[in-house]
């Protein structure tokens, strides 16, 4: 690795143009070193650890977003690539963050991160007020000495590493912030990356590297950094449901007399002002159960519900289709609810209030299983009904294995990455039902080890206020 020192523009401008055509550019505020002298280029994952639930809740949501606004994307690419992705909007991931434009290298350079949680009391749509908790963003100039790492996209090839062009990724509208950073991502890594990817190596002051960067005059963090006025990914992430902060004590909440939420993906925001009062298509979650909300004489007064975890609606499936347990737990019970502890937001669908709940199955009279999503409607802080989607019907053999099979009542609306989540939702429920022992709650209800079975307090009142039958929201709800 060559290292050039450059103490002035002229010097800096130089020594960018002696690099080798093509190569990628990492800028840093400052020099991180190994102990054996060489330079510290780790991940994020690396760095700080994988948290497995919030990693795989972050790639649920990355495939439906980028499938719902990223042209020519079918929300079946690898994971890697999708990490890669949303680690410009703070996730964690295997990859290095790197640029093709110099002049962003530079800005990079020039400047110093900082985050801190900053929280406001706001109103929901009912006129709720809330306590709701973000992590605010920015930039500030650097004072002292930054780097640019030139890195050699021949020999991460040589590593059989990837050199992703996030170029490439266009949205239908508006446009997401990897492309205003002219962002590559580099790896996947396990380790360091490599010694001989890193060509070479610039440092100069701070202030050199700002210097450069300020010949573009629209370069600055509003546009690296677009809000979600302009970015249709970070509008996505900012509507996911907010989940309620659980405070240690049972007399914490009327003390207070106010909830208090933290976003659903914890992410940095910049440019952050003030909320003052929200719409409907934003839910704050309190811990609920539809199952405690049933009466005699509902829609769902017979079906069993199967309380989980919010993590069993997320990550990845076999996908062979082989549901034995399930179909005999089906057979044996007049509908089955699979219901987690949680909201998940689609970004595509007619209703913005409707949130997915969990998944329903139901056994057929011509010996078909019905698959469907349990839906809730939740405008704001409040829960107000509950019903099913239209689904899609299949045939177990004698085996438990389903086949998908045409059904009059099938739901025609032709996403077929929709569906498909509800069968790896199944195949996670199917894995459960042989893994853990679910506790009986009550008659018909059952729990996984580790839930919290006890609803919010506030969240069932005003479930009972909803008028007429909660549980008959309307079962075609379109996606």
């Amino acid at each position: 690795m060559d290292t050039i020192d450059c103490q002035d523009m002229e010097a800096l401008e130089r020594a960018l143009e002696a690099l080798a055509p093509g190569s990628l550019l990492r800028g840093q505020d400052r020099e991180y070193l190994r102990q054996d002298g060489g330079p510290d280029l780790r991940t994020s994952f690396t760095r700080h650890g994988c948290q497995p639930a919030r990693m795989f809740k972050w790639w649920h949501y990355s495939r439906i977003i980028l499938a719902t606004y990223v042209k020519a994307f079918d929300g079946l690419s690898d994971m890697a690539i999708d990490q890669a992705i949303l680690q410009h909007y703070g996730w964690r991931s295997f990859f290095l963050d790197a640029t093709s434009d110099p002049t962003v290298a530079c800005w990079f350079a020039a400047n110093s991160y900082r985050t801190e949680s900053c929280g406001e009391m706001i109103e929901d749509c009912w006129g709720d007020t809330v306590f709701v908790r973000r992590e605010r963003a920015w930039y500030e100039p650097a004072q002292g000495e930054g780097c640019l790492y030139a890195i050699s996209r021949k020999a991460l090839r040589a590593h059989h590493l990837q050199a992703v062009d996030l170029l490439e990724i266009t949205t239908r509208e508006g446009q997401h912030r990897c492309a205003r950073q002219s962002a590559f991502m580099v790896g996947p890594l396990q380790t360091n990356l490599p010694d001989d990817c890193v060509t070479t190596c610039i440092r100069a002051p701070n202030a050199v590297f700002e210097a450069y960067s300020s010949r573009s005059a629209e370069l600055t963090a509003e546009r690296l950094f677009p809000g979600p006025g302009t970015d249709p990914v970070m509008a996505a992430l900012l509507s996911i449901p907010w989940v309620k902060i659980e405070l240690e004590g049972n007399d914490v909440d009327d003390k207070f007399g106010i909830d208090f939420f933290n976003r659903g993906l914890p992410l940095p925001e910049y440019g952050i002002s003030n909320l003052r009062r929200l719409g409907s298509s934003s839910a704050f979650y309190r811990r609920f159960w539809l199952a405690d909300s049933i009466k005699p004489s509902m829609r769902f007064d017979e079906t069993a519900f199967f309380l989980t975890e919010e993590t069993l609606f997320h990550g990845t499936a076999t996908g062979d289709m082989r549901f034995p347990r399930l179909t005999n737990l089906a057979r044996e019970h007049n509908g089955l609810a699979v219901e987690i502890d949680g909201l998940v937001r689609h970004p595509y669908g007619g209703r913005r209030s409707a949130y997915s709940k969990g998944i329903y199955v139901e056994a057929q009279p011509d010996g078909a299983i019905l698959l469907t999503e349990l839906q809730t409607e939740h405008p704001g802080a409040r829960p107000a009904g509950f019903g099913i989607t239209r689904g899609m019907y299949f045939m177990p053999d004698a085996h438990g294995v389903w086949t998908r099979v045409d059904h009059p009542e099938q739901c025609d609306c032709g996403n077929v990455m929709h569906h498909a989540h509800h069968l790896t939702v199944a195949e996670h429920f199917e894995h459960a039902l042989g893994k853990e022992n679910f506790k009986p709650v009550r008659d018909r209800v059952f729990a996984s080890p580790n839930v919290v079975t006890q609803s919010d307090r506030q969240a069932l009142q005003w479930m009972d206020l909803v008028e007429g039958d909660p549980g008959m929201m309307g079962e075609d709800t379109s996606v």
